[in-house]
């Protein structure tokens, strides 16, 4: 099992808009628990479609009014993919409980990778400070679930300017 923190996403963005650099949080780091994502039809030879469910959390970053505050979140997702190569687009997670930050969501897709082989998720977080909206992402690649219960990993997100 591979987790890669570089979010393909980026890597998408950048080729269509010019680059874009991802800014390392360092030590911040997002829980993933009870993670699983499934090829529907079980035939990795021949995907058409594909789910994923998986509740996502970070703890509070930073000090309150610091530049490198980030506010604890913890929410649900749930989604699905479909074509080949498999993609979706972002599905709103739903959130465990009403942050008193205004503007947060957190959302998850397939990202497509020629590869099916392994199931390649972005997980988008959006906050709003008093100054400015911040966005952060990371991907989790993984094998597809087969007979294996969920399970739990961490991230290091990125965040995207």
């Amino acid at each position: 099992m591979h987790f890669e923190t570089a979010s393909l996403f980026l890597i998408t963005a950048s080729a269509v808009q010019g680059v874009v650099f991802a800014k390392d949080v360092g030590d911040y780091i997002w829980n993933i628990t009870q993670y699983q994502a499934g090829l529907s039809h079980g035939n990795p030879a021949d995907p058409t479609t594909s789910w994923y469910r998986f509740t996502v959390s970070g703890s509070i970053h930073g000090s309150i009014g610091s530049e490198s505050y980030i506010p604890a979140f913890e929410a649900l997702c749930t989604g699905s993919g479909a074509g080949f190569p498999l993609s979706s687009d972002y599905s709103d997670c739903a959130m465990d409980s009403t942050p008193d930050e205004s503007a947060l969501s957190v959302s998850a897709r397939i990202v497509p990778y020629v590869d099916n082989t392994q199931a390649h998720i972005a997980i988008n977080y959006v906050f709003s400070t008093t100054d400015e909206a911040r966005n952060y992402t990371a991907t989790a690649v993984t094998d597809w679930a087969r007979l294996r219960a969920p399970y739990n990993f961490t991230l290091s997100p990125n965040e995207v300017p």
